[in-house]
C-alpha cells in the first residue's frame, strides 16, 4: 500500500563509465563513449549515396556521420535502515520480522548493489549503528523511549561521509518518538511525546532533508496518533509513508529500495492526513 513516489534514485547521462545501454546516438562535441562502428560507416554511405557520389569509391567520415554507444551513468546510493528495537517490537511480534528485513536488505545490497553502501541503525531509547550480526543477534530488552532523534542524527553523519552518494533513508517503526538527546548526550524519555521530542526529531530530519535525501516510512501497527505522525512527516519531506502488514515487512522494505534503485522519477506524498500533528 503505497502512496506517492520518490525522487530519481538513477540518473542516465552520457559518460565513458557506466553500462551500455544497447542504444546510440549522434555525436556531441565532448563525448568519450566508443563509436558504434557500424552505424557511423552506414550513416556515411547513406550520406554520399543520397549526394549523388559513389560509395564504393571511398568513404570520407564527416563529424554528423559519427554515432556513439550510449552508456548509462549509475549514483551510488548511501542507505540507511533505521529500525526501532523499543520494546513494543517484541511484543507484538515484529522482532524477528524486522531481523530478517535489515538481514535481506544487507543481502542485496552487498551482491546486486556493490557500489552501494549501507548502514543499520536501531534506535530504543538510545540509537546506534550496527553490524547486521551484531542487529541480528539484539535481544529485546524492557526499556523505555522511541528515539528517533537519534537515529536520524547517525543517519545524518552517515550521510555526510559519503557527500558524493545519494542518501536514501527507511525508517522502520511502530510508535511515536518519546525519547530525544539532551545537549549531554543523555536521553530525555517523556509519554506521550513531549513537544520539545516531536520538535527535535522533526528538526533533526529536515537537516537530513536538505542532504536531497530520499525518504520512506514503514508505518507497523494501527496507532492512529503514528499514523497521522508520520503522514505529517512525509509530507514535510516529499517522503513516501508504506504500511505493510508485519510478515510483508521485508518484501515492502527491500521492494521500496529497489523502487529508489530503478530511478523513477516524481516527488514524494504521504497518504492524506491530519490531526494533531502540526509539523
Amino acid at each position: 500500500r503505497l502512496s506517492g513516489r520518490t525522487g530519481a534514485r538513477e540518473t542516465r547521462m552520457s559518460g565513458a563509465a557506466g553500462d551500455q545501454t544497447g542504444a546510440s546516438r549522434g555525436w556531441q562535441f565532448g563525448d568519450v563513449e566508443s563509436w558504434d562502428v557500424p552505424r557511423t560507416v552506414t550513416n556515411a554511405i547513406s550520406r554520399v549515396a543520397a549526394e549523388g557520389g559513389d560509395p564504393g569509391g571511398g568513404i570520407r567520415l564527416l563529424p554528423d556521420d559519427i554515432e556513439v554507444r550510449e552508456t548509462e551513468s549509475r549514483t551510488q546510493a548511501a542507505v540507511a535502515l533505521l529500525v526501532d528495537t523499543s520494546f513494543s517490537m517484541a511484543m507484538e511480534g515484529r522482532w524477528v520480522p524486522m531481523k530478517r528485513t535489515a538481514l535481506a536488505l544487507h543481502h542485496l545490497v552487498s551482491t546486486r548493489f556493490r557500489q552501494d553502501t549501507l548502514q543499520l541503525i536501531s534506535f530504543g531509547r538510545f540509537a546506534q549503528t550496527r553490524t547486521v550480526e551484531e542487529l541480528l543477534s539484539l535481544d529485546a530488552e524492557y526499556e523505555m523511549g522511541t528515539n528517533l532523534h537519534h537515529a536520524l542524527l547517525l543517519a545524518g553523519r552517515f550521510f555526510r561521509k559519503h557527500p558524493s552518494m545519494q542518501p536514501v533513508l527507511l525508517i522502520v517503526t511502530d510508535g511515536e518518538p518519546t525519547a530525544h538527546l539532551l545537549g549531554s548526550g543523555d536521553p530525555w524519555f517523556g509519554y506521550p511525546p513531549a513537544p520539545e521530542t516531536i520538535r527535535t526529531t522533526v528538526d533533526e530530519l529536515d537537516r537530513v532533508s536538505r542532504l536531497g535525501t530520499q525518504t520512506t516510512f514503514f508505518r507497523l501497527g494501527d496507532d492512529p496518533g503514528l499514523g497521522r505522525f508520520l503522514d505529517a512527516l512525509a509530507r514535510r519531506v516529499g517522503g513516501t509513508v508504506v504500511a505493510p502488514d508485519v510478515d510483508d515487512l521485508g518484501a515492502a522494505v527491500v521492494g521500496r529500495f529497489l523502487h529508489t534503485r530503478r530511478g523513477r522519477p516524481g516527488s514524494g506524498d504521504a497518504w492524506s492526513a491530519g490531526g494533531r500533528w502540526a509539523v
